[in-house]
């Protein structure tokens, strides 16, 4: 096990320089700690939890309590994101706890229940809704607290991605290479970032001076047979759309296989975008052809929530109140013209 005394001596300073360096002492200067931090990171040291929470009152475990599933696709989602955390949560030495609520428990009662009883520096929130119960208990209770997403209702912390721009890029996307009967597969209303990604769609066709009235937007649970289910109705309509944005990767799995059983050729009959948050299990280059779309991994979201988490904690938030990750975009080969 990697110590104190081993980054002293591959650093040539002192173990208290060491030791100060890591606590972020206001008495080292940054580049010092800047070469102690990665000197760390690069021996593979981890702080010994049992002597941290001794010194300083904090156990070094953070928290995130979800509801029980039933769903394979949900489920693996979840391990994907309960995976990113805990090893990211893990570089920084603190240690990653997933509580699992049944389906019917008050989760917003179980956060509170969690940090009463002690040992919990803070808290993981994802998936927020809008008048987010959890983040209420959390703010009234003055924990330390991070969001994935955004509840626009209650002041918190969060990190997130611009919504409305995903929902905008998206559309003027395939409205540029002329589509106009465009359906939207997203989450209800009851989410913000949904609620966001329509308002860039409508947007998105302003701007071009269109109506939208063409646009159909379908909320529901985004997995691939909710996409399945989608897309069989929309290519039996009279007049189908010749374009769909699916809400997510898992969405586009189930817009493929409809597409494919309807003998309905992506991108010659209809062409298809997503959003990409990266998951391992539902990359867009497994998809033939190659899903294109916005692009943001969550595997950058969980640096930036677990560095927040950490920082707050340790009281040293310097007034953060949000993180907006950067939007990419990937062309791929699933979307093509229809203009003359």
């Amino acid at each position: 096990m990697v110590t104190l005394k081993d980054i002293s001596r591959d650093l040539g300073l002192s173990v208290t320089q060491v030791s100060r360096a890591l606590g972020d002492h206001t008495d080292v200067n940054p580049q010092t700690k800047q070469r102690v931090r990665a000197a760390a990171d690069r021996l593979g040291y981890r702080p010994n939890a049992v002597a941290r929470g001794l010194k300083t009152g904090r156990s070094g475990i953070v928290a995130m309590v979800v509801s029980g599933t039933r769903s394979p696709e949900v489920s693996a989602h979840l391990l994907e994101i309960v995976m990113g955390l805990s090893a990211e949560f893990s570089r920084i030495g603190l240690r990653f706890v997933l509580h699992v609520a049944q389906p019917d428990e008050d989760t917003a009662q179980l956060h509170e229940d969690l940090f009463l009883a002690g040992g919990i520096d803070g808290f993981i929130v994802i998936s927020p809704l809008r008048h987010d119960p959890r983040i209420k208990a959390l703010r009234r209770l003055g924990a330390a607290f991070v969001v994935h997403g955004r509840d626009p209702d209650q002041r918190h912390v969060h990190v997130d991605i611009d919504n409305h721009g995903v929902g905008y890029r998206l559309a003027d996307h395939l409205l540029a290479r002329g589509h106009r009967r465009i359906a939207f597969l997203t989450a209800g209303d009851h989410t913000f970032f949904s609620q966001e990604r329509v308002r860039g769609l409508r947007q998105a066709y302003a701007d071009r001076g269109l109506d939208c009235a063409a646009a159909q937007v379908i909320g529901m649970p985004m997995i691939a047979p909710e996409g399945y289910r989608a897309t069989r109705d929309l290519l039996s309509q009279t007049q189908p759309p010749t374009a769909i944005i699916a809400g997510n990767t898992m969405l586009a799995r189930g817009v493929y296989a409809a597409a494919a059983e309807c003998n309905v050729a992506i991108p010659g009959e209809l062409s298809v975008i997503t959003h990409d948050d990266g998951l391992d299990l539902f990359g867009t280059d497994t998809f033939d052809p190659p899903l294109g779309g916005t692009i943001s991994p969550l595997s950058d979201a969980w640096v930036s929530v677990a560095r927040t988490l950490q920082n707050m904690i340790a009281a040293q938030n310097d007034g953060l109140m949000e993180c907006i990750l950067p939007l990419g975009f990937r062309e791929g080969g699933s979307v093509q013209s229809v203009l003359d």
